[in-house]
C-alpha cells in the first residue's frame, strides 16, 4: 500500500496568505516610490519655472538700469509692469493655500518670457495648476497656472516674491514653493 502525502488545506491557505502579504507590501512600497519620484519631478519642473521668472525679472531690471534717464521701451516696460503691481507686503504662504486650494493674490503678475520685448509681457494668471505650476504657451492666451510674482518695494530695492502652488496627485494639501529675488532701483 502506497502512502501518499499532500499539503493540507490549512498549509495551502497559510502559504497563500504569506504570499499575499508580501505582494501587497511590495506593491505598497512601489507605489510610495512612484509617488516620491513624481513629486521630485514636479518640484524640479516648478523650480525651472520659478528660475525662468527670476531670470526674466533680472533681464528687465538690467535693461531698465542700462537705459536709465532715457525715455526708452525698457523704462516704459519697467514702469508699466513693476510699478503699478508693487505692494507694501507680500502675501504669506499660509494665505495662498486657504481652504486646501491655491489662492492667487490680486496684486500678482507673471511674465510671458517668450515676449519680454513686448510692451506688456504679462501672462494671465489662474490659481488652478494641472500636475504642477507652470506657464503655458500652448494656449491661445499665455497662462500662468499656479505661478505668480509679487513685487514689494522698500528702501531703494524691489523684492520679487515668486510663488508656486499646485495640487499634487495623492496629496491632501497643495504644495507650495517660492523664492525671493532682490533687484535694486538706482533712482
Amino acid at each position: 500500500m502506497l502512502r501518499q502525502r499532500g499539503d493540507t488545506i490549512i498549509e495551502v491557505l497559510f502559504a497563500t496568505t504569506i504570499f499575499s502579504l508580501i505582494a501587497v507590501g511590495a506593491l505598497s512600497i512601489m507605489n510610495q516610490g512612484t509617488a516620491m519620484a513624481q513629486r521630485a519631478l514636479e518640484i524640479n519642473l516648478v523650480r525651472a519655472q520659478i528660475d525662468a521668472q527670476a531670470d526674466a525679472l533680472r533681464f528687465l531690471n538690467h535693461a531698465y538700469i542700462a537705459d536709465l534717464g532715457k525715455n526708452s521701451m525698457a523704462t516704459t516696460r519697467w514702469n508699466n509692469l513693476v510699478v503699478p503691481n508693487t505692494v507694501s507686503q507680500a502675501t504669506l504662504f499660509d494665505e495662498s493655500t486657504a481652504g486646501g486650494r491655491c489662492v492667487v493674490p490680486t496684486s500678482a503678475f507673471a511674465l510671458n518670457i517668450e515676449k519680454l520685448d513686448a510692451p506688456n509681457p504679462l501672462a494671465v494668471i489662474t490659481p488652478d495648476a494641472g500636475t504642477f505650476a507652470k506657464v503655458r504657451y500652448d494656449l491661445p492666451l499665455v497662462t500662468a497656472e499656479g505661478l505668480w510674482v509679487q513685487a514689494v518695494y522698500s528702501d531703494g530695492h524691489y523684492d520679487f516674491h515668486i510663488r508656486a502652488c499646485w495640487q499634487s496627485p495623492g496629496a491632501e494639501q497643495p504644495i507650495t514653493m517660492g523664492t525671493i529675488v532682490r533687484l535694486y532701483d538706482p533712482r
